[in-house]
């Protein structure tokens, strides 16, 4: 009886070492992927008339060693960066702007990749109606993304995002702001889409 008992005990010893490697592994992938992209976002511009177009920028961070695909794929296999502007009656998305991407061989692929590193800004060009209420509103948008190593990719993540913008009377003065970052998005090159 005591040979079975003792039996039992390190059997079950085993199973809770099994389970908590897995768990160690499952939540140090989490945390890891979690801290491979990041973005920022900002306005262009410090108050907003109705009616008006406005630039909204994301500066994407991506860890060292690591990469996001580009937004156009040969592979079908892969996932596209994407960055879509939630619509509604005041708010339109009129282009979207993607950077040039990088063409990299990686060991998971048999074919030459497009995608982007380091840090990057995509942006969106917005116009709102000329009926929005004045005061402070929310652009909601998301941004889709696959993260990948040398070696594999992470699975296809959605950031949501809530961006604040203020809606003032036509007849306040407005200044353009973060200039370092929009002017280095062009929305009149190729490379933008809908």
């Amino acid at each position: 009886m005591n040979i079975q008992f003792e039996m039992w005990r390190k059997i079950k010893i085993i199973c809770l070492v099994i389970v908590g490697i897995f768990f160690w592994a499952l939540c140090g992938n989490l945390s890891a992927e979690e801290e491979v992209v990041k973005v920022e976002t900002f306005i262009s511009k410090d108050g907003i008339h109705p009616g008006e177009t406005f630039k909204v920028a994301f500066l994407v961070k991506i860890s060292q060693n690591w990469h996001i695909n580009a937004h156009e794929l040969a592979d079908e296999f892969l996932f596209p960066t994407s960055l879509t502007v939630e619509e509604d009656k005041s708010i339109k998305a009129m282009k979207y702007y993607y950077p040039e991407p990088k063409s990299g061989k990686f060991d998971y692929s048999e074919s030459e990749l497009l995608v982007y590193d380091g840090g990057v800004i995509l942006g969106a060009l917005v116009k709102i109606g000329d009926d929005v209420e004045l005061g402070e509103q929310k652009l909601k948008a998301k941004f889709k993304y696959q993260a990948c190593d040398n070696t594999s990719c992470l699975p296809p993540k959605t950031l949501n995002f809530e961006i604040t913008f203020l809606v003032v009377n036509p007849s306040q003065e407005t200044k353009k702001i973060h200039q370092e970052i929009f002017s280095k998005l062009d929305f009149e090159k190729d490379n933008t889409s809908l």
